[in-house]
């Protein structure tokens, strides 16, 4: 039996699971005392309300978001069976909680109900232009910013969202024509493929007295010794061959000193082989997915409290999307739009168990990651609590230390 000392959290979620799988849909999570309450009187329902507030303040302060979003919701589901008493600070307090779980849609809806409820809240006007600018609705940004200001004209944030909101627009339309641009530019390489030169198509000649003319093969022609070769074949003589030989024309040559170093200086990054600056694209798949394996796999979190417990990565699955970087008109394009899965297993005393976590969107921008966890059938119920406490949320145990690492890999691909 595997003994467990850290926090109480473990132990709570064991008697809660001791009561049977149907008897609380939360008997997972280490508030499942409070998320499956169900109190019948408006007193009591008050006093859970409270207690809902307090918890969620504290796994937020703990960067539990998944728990402090299902404390609020609760708080929000109790209140709302009693009319009139809804609060807009438990809206705009999920709002923010969804944001930090990249939830944006969800948030942004939170931010609108709690301007339903009170069109003076000051902070759901704030992350409600949050979410706005996250969707890329820059002008509806700028609008929420702007009705915030109306409420606090004080209030310094609401100028540097609406600033953001202007910059991220421009810098959106020079993308979007970027693209456009970069577009064109196979378009025309690849119609200056379709309609390169052809042979030109030798005219059939009468046959002349004495001669023996076969047309039977077009495209080729006759040599001076007497062999059929093709139509572009170079026939060169015994002088010629002689003078190539001596300056060593078609030997393999050793590309070293000031030519070495023009090959190294070519402008834009481009190859010493495209001077002029066309579209070149080059394949980065191999190298990220072999970065990742090298710095993901091996990374270590300790349990604390004394449990001597340890959960390590063991494994990075093979990535899918696109990884490659690109050269047009002398600039260097990182594109990045990746999914992978990083394994992991844990450890407490006699006890293991494994999992993974799957990643996704991981790009070169400034977004976070999605993340999320799945625990394989075979962990006990004490590994799954210890997974759930250390693995899922993003701001304690495994994750940020994943994280942290494969920022270093895009910060090093971004560099390339």
């Amino acid at each position: 039996q595997v003994q467990l000392d850290f926090a109480g959290f473990v132990q709570q979620a064991a008697l809660a699971m001791s009561a049977g799988p149907g008897s609380n849909p939360y008997s997972s999570n280490r508030h499942a005392d409070v998320l499956g309450e169900e109190p019948t009187d408006e007193a009591a329902k008050f006093r859970l309300v409270e207690e809902l507030k307090n918890r969620a303040k504290g796994a937020f302060a703990q960067k539990d978001m998944p728990s402090a979003e299902l404390l609020y919701g609760k708080a929000i589901s109790v209140l709302a069976t009693l009319p009139g008493k809804q609060e807009a600070a438990l809206f705009s307090n999920r709002a923010m909680v969804r944001l930090n779980m990249n939830k944006v849609e969800e948030s942004l809806e939170d931010s609108k109900k709690c301007l339903e409820v009170d069109p003076t809240f000051v902070k759901a006007w704030h992350r409600k232009a949050q979410a706005l600018i996250r969707l890329n609705e820059w002008d509806d940004a700028i609008a929420a910013a702007e009705e915030g200001m109306k409420v606090e004209p004080d209030n310094k944030a609401f100028p540097e969202i609406i600033e953001k909101a202007k910059q991220d627009k421009v810098k959106d339309a020079e993308d979007k024509a970027n693209l456009k641009r970069d577009a064109q530019d196979v378009r025309v390489e690849l119609f200056n493929a379709s309609t390169a030169r052809t042979p030109p198509v030798k005219k059939a000649t009468e046959k002349k007295e004495g001669e023996d003319a076969d047309n039977s093969m077009r495209g080729y022609k006759v040599t001076a010794d007497g062999k059929k070769t093709s139509y572009f074949h170079t026939e060169i003589s015994d002088e010629a061959k002689r003078l190539i030989e001596e300056q060593g024309f078609g030997k393999p040559k050793k590309i070293e000193g000031e030519v070495a170093q023009a090959a190294a200086d070519v402008k834009g990054g481009g190859s010493q082989w495209n001077q002029a600056g066309t579209y070149e694209e080059k394949g980065m798949t191999k190298w990220v997915q072999e970065s990742l394996q090298a710095a993901l796999k091996g990374i270590t979190f300790e349990v604390p409290a004394g449990s001597g417990g340890s959960i390590t990565t063991t494994e990075v699955g093979t990535i899918t999307g696109d990884a490659n970087i690109s050269v047009s008109r002398g600039k260097r394009r990182h594109l990045l739009d990746i999914a992978f899965d990083v394994e992991f297993e844990g450890k407490m005393g006699d006890s293991t168990g494994k999992g993974k976590l799957k990643i996704s969107e991981v790009s070169t921008g400034d977004d976070e990651p999605e993340v999320s966890m799945e625990i394989d059938s075979g962990a006990s119920p004490q590994l799954r609590e210890v997974f759930n406490a250390f693995v899922k949320p993003a701001g304690q145990g495994l994750q940020p230390l994943v994280l942290k690492e494969l920022k270093k890999v895009v910060a090093e691909y971004k560099a390339k």
